[in-house]
């Protein structure tokens, strides 16, 4: 009776993951009915195309480098500060980002960056938006809770006495963050950087508030499928798909790596 049921629960675990998958994967299969590979690479090597994906590309690594540079230091005083007021509201602060709209983050940050804001005012020589420094902006704030939290919970992983026994030696707290608990969280960090940068690259409502100009990949993927539907926008999708599949591949590698490596701490 036992293995009846066992047998029962598997198939409907089966057929409901088999819709899912069927779900997600069908609208990947539909490419091959829109366009023809042999014009498919025609299609991808024009210049609006190419242009926007190697903006994407690369102000998506700057916005993620920003965020390694600002954001895990902030990772690191969420996990081991406590004993200090407000510590709550921060934390909201922090995933504010994760929850909102992103049209309504756009809309915020061209409060603040835009042409009459006091910022633009004390930069004059600087365009916030319409440029590649409003693409910046935008991709860094919807990113930065993926590089914020991942990361903490990163640093909340690692034995806070590996650190004690290192500053009881007489180690700074510098080279203690830098020798000691920065490599222990790194493969956590690491898959931080990994979500924050695609999370980056996929940006789209925040980027159009702040600079629909110049054209992210998509944004081009919007404007092409506008113009002419999604056979003409099938060509930026097919970038982006090879592009997500890259990115995830490199995660799934680094946490199996990380499963890998806990797996022989354990048997130690």
């Amino acid at each position: 009776m036992m293995g009846r049921k066992l047998k029962g629960f598997n198939i409907i675990i089966i057929v409901l993951s088999g819709i899912t998958v069927t779900y997600v994967a069908y609208p990947l299969l539909t490419i091959l009915i829109f366009v023809k590979p042999t014009m498919l690479l025609n299609a991808i090597l024009r210049p609006q195309v190419t242009n926007a994906f190697v903006l994407s590309l690369a102000s998506a690594t700057i916005s993620t480098s920003l965020l390694c540079l600002f954001g895990i230091p902030l990772s690191y005083f969420l996990a081991r500060f406590d004993n200090f007021r407000g510590k709550f509201l921060l934390r909201i602060v922090v995933i504010i980002p994760l929850v909102l709209p992103p049209l309504a983050s756009g809309a915020l940050l061209l409060g603040v960056f835009g042409p009459y804001s006091p910022i633009a005012k004390a930069f004059p020589g600087v365009e916030f938006t319409q440029s590649t420094v409003g693409v910046i902006i935008a991709q860094t704030y919807v990113a930065s809770p993926f590089m914020i939290l991942t990361s903490q919970a990163a640093f909340e992983s690692v034995d806070e006495s590996y650190e004690n026994v290192a500053r009881v030696l007489g180690r700074s707290r510098i080279e203690v963050f830098f020798k000691i608990s920065l490599p222990l969280a790194k493969t956590g960090i690491v898959i931080g950087v990994i979500l924050s940068w695609v999370r980056a690259v996929g940006e789209l409502g925040a980027t159009m508030m702040m600079a629909y100009n110049p054209h992210t990949i998509s944004i081009q993927i919007f404007e092409d499928n506008a113009i002419g539907g999604l056979r003409n926008a099938i060509p930026d999708i097919v970038l982006a798909i090879g592009l997500s599949i890259i990115s995830v591949s490199v995660f799934y590698i680094t946490r199996k790596k990380q499963r890998q490596k806990n797996a022989l701490k354990l048997q130690w």
